[in-house]
């Protein structure tokens, strides 16, 4: 059987995708964690839920998905939640809000962003937590797993 190779290329001097096969996930990588961020702050702080990927091109786009679940711990406390790149705040940029409540209120979290990093360097997405009030408030429960998993789609 002969070798085939593409547009009369070796495989090794095949250096980006035919035109028209972008949208095709490259990669997958995921996080967890079991450890709960408990926090009054009013400006966000890294949970213990990350994960690192290294596109392999930077036209790539990089789609995140994060898994967890949110507690008001208090009265009226507005738990936000965003996920970052590196430091930079790519979510809505005071974080997705748990409506007030005047009692406890725990509620799952599933967040997802497409985000364009236009890097090939390696890149850490984070969940990050703060207060609305000042009021204590948790991401994650001790023990109940947390995820986040990006994915490297081709451009």
């Amino acid at each position: 059987m002969a070798i085939i190779k593409p547009n009369n290329n070796t495989i090794s001097a095949i250096t980006a995708l035919p035109t028209g096969v972008g949208g095709k996930v490259l990669q997958a990588v995921e996080g967890t964690t079991t450890t709960e961020t408990d926090t009054s702050s009013t400006s966000f702080v890294a949970t213990n839920l990350s994960v690192n990927i290294t596109p392999s091109s930077s036209s790539n786009k990089v789609l995140v998905l994060a898994m967890g679940n949110i507690d008001s711990d208090s009265n009226a406390s507005a738990p936000r939640v965003t996920i970052y790149r590196d430091s930079t705040n790519i979510g809505t940029g005071n974080g997705l809000a748990v409506n007030y409540n005047p009692n406890r209120l725990i509620t799952p979290s599933t967040m997802s962003k497409l985000d364009t990093p236009s890097s090939s360097s390696q890149i850490t997405y984070s969940v990050r937590i703060k207060s609305g009030t000042g009021d204590s408030v948790r991401y994650g429960e001790a023990g109940t797993q947390k995820t986040i998993i990006a994915m490297e789609i081709a451009g």
